[in-house]
């Protein structure tokens, strides 16, 4: 009976461990200002020992079973084992628990523009194309997915940048281009002398 106590704690211990579990590798944007949290179960009142791998820095936490990270220098890529944490338990024992790791993905999408103009005010609007697709547009003379040059100037010369942003994983990525546009020119009526 005992042994089949003992075997059913195990497999319930190990559903309630499975949904506190993240996903790995953990996705961190490029270049985000955010901090990551990294939390595991709390088990005692042991001691909680985090390593993140550099560039990543631990801003708070440390010595507890929470962390908060800045990975805001890292280059995109996989960072294998980015996180780690072991645990202690308290004195007299001091009995290491085995360490768990976690990678993690600095993600980055590099946002494409193909090239548009230069334009007179008077030519038609032109289609946006972006790479990856599914981004959104901005920028004055820009309406819809659509570049309208006669929208930019008031028959002056101006210029206008044009921004593609795309969205991914809970990342936002942007890339700009400048785009001319030339004022008609005005001519005078014909002299006759």
């Amino acid at each position: 009976m005992k042994r089949v106590l003992f075997t059913l704690m195990i497999m319930i211990s190990g559903i309630s461990l499975s949904q506190l579990t993240t996903l790995n590798p953990d996705t961190v944007c490029y270049q985000s200002a955010a901090l990551s949290t990294y939390t595991i179960p709390s088990v005692g009142s042991g001691t909680y020992t985090w390593t993140v791998t550099s560039p990543g820095v631990i801003t708070t936490g440390q010595g507890t079973n929470s962390i908060s990270v800045n990975w805001s220098a890292a280059s995109p890529g996989l960072i294998p084992n980015g996180v780690s944490v072991t645990y202690s338990s308290p004195a007299p024992a001091n009995c290491p628990a085995t360490p768990v790791n976690l990678n993690v993905l600095i993600y980055q999408v590099i946002p494409t523009i193909t090239a548009i103009g230069p334009f007179c005010e008077s030519d038609p609007c032109v289609t946006l194309v972006g790479s990856p697709v599914g981004g959104s547009w901005s920028g004055i003379g820009v309406v819809g997915n659509q570049f309208c040059p006669d929208n930019v100037t008031n028959g002056t010369n101006a210029t206008s940048t044009v921004t593609y942003t795309v969205g991914s994983s809970g990342c936002s990525f942007t890339t700009s281009v400048v785009v001319p546009v030339y004022g008609t020119p005005t001519l005078s009526p014909i002299q006759h002398n």
